[in-house]
């Protein structure tokens, strides 16, 4: 986790916009000529490259020069390329925003609008929408021992409404941070590469006394899990992984026991049954076959001591 000092108010820029990005140049261009439209000339960019392998820095470079760019030979994880943002410059607002994200200037003045109607809001989200247009889910409740065991929460929390309003946690795909907010709490916990992040940022805020909220009158398009479409089995272990880790960080060391050997258990299960199903059907669908291959790798990952090196690529060697 990440802090970052506090500078007098009047010192400050208003506005750093810090897009994490790995690959999939034409997503990122997308992304950075609406943001250029959205924010004002004295705000700042920052794009920071998970050590993208295809044209994404020589194409930012050419097309957006005002675009500050943080390169990495590694893929850093989420977090830890936007806490390389949370700890650069004198902002007083942090946009933490998705490489697949179409960012306009109503949703940036709305943000910047809720956060500034009352010091303790530490962190706001907009609404999201899908590439069809549709309302997408853009926050939810933080996970506790019950819901994780599949015990009440089940209900999808609500893609609409008009007015700001308190939520456990934000989707991270846009999100606009108070300076004073990172100072108190950190930025983010470097220790979750992909998936719950943010899940554990909403909930390290809000019991440091900040309100994380949800503003439903602005909204962006987001191509959700765009930058891992073609990964989805590699996802899923970085799923699991940060999943057993937010139950270390969020829980008592016996929950959080008791949950891991729950969710592990069910994995098995899950697996064997997937088997059976596959067998039972002779292997002619795909989409089951895809599905046993996905539970027997989790299965495989965990057998193998989750190792650091499985899931993503292009992480730093340990």
């Amino acid at each position: 986790m990440t802090g970052c000092g506090i500078v007098p108010t009047s010192s400050m820029k208003r506005l750093l916009v810090v897009i994490p990005h790995r690959n999939g140049s034409d997503l990122l261009l997308r992304a950075l000529a609406a943001v250029e439209g959205a924010v004002d000339a004295s705000d700042d960019v920052l794009v920071v490259d998970n050590g993208s392998s295809d044209d994404s820095i020589a194409a930012v470079r050419e097309r957006h020069p005002r675009v500050e760019i943080v390169a990495s030979r590694w893929n850093l994880g989420f977090g830890r390329a936007v806490n390389l943002g949370l700890t650069r410059g004198t902002h007083r607002y942090v946009l933490v925003l998705n490489n697949d994200c179409v960012l306009t200037r109503d949703v940036v003045d709305g943000l910047i609008a809720a956060i500034g109607r009352d010091p303790r809001i530490g962190l706001v989200g907009p609404g999201l929408e899908g590439l069809d247009g549709r309302p997408a889910r853009a926050w939810g409740w933080a996970p506790t021992p019950l819901s994780e065991v599949g015990l009440r929460r089940s209900r999808t929390p609500e893609v609409g409404g008009a007015s700001p309003h308190d939520v456990e946690t934000l989707v991270g795909a846009c999100m606009l941070v108070r300076r004073e907010a990172v100072a108190a709490v950190g930025g983010f916990d470097e220790a979750f590469f992909f998936y719950f992040e943010e899940t554990e940022w909403c909930l390290r805020l809000r019991r440091a006394g900040w309100r994380v909220v949800f503003v439903p009158a602005v909204s962006v398009v987001h191509g959700k899990g765009a930058s891992v479409t073609t990964l989805r089995r590699e996802a899923q272990i970085e799923m699991l992984r940060s999943r057993l880790l937010y139950y270390r960080r969020a829980f008592s060391a016996p929950t959080a026991v008791l949950l891991t050997s729950w969710r592990m258990t069910r994995l098995v299960v899950n697996a064997l049954v997937a088997v059976v199903v596959t067998a039972l059907t002779f292997g002619l669908v795909a989409s089951q076959r895809r599905r046993t291959m996905t539970y027997l790798t989790l299965v495989a990952f965990v057998a193998a001591g989750r190792p650091a090196s499985w899931g993503l690529p292009g992480k730093e060697p340990a």
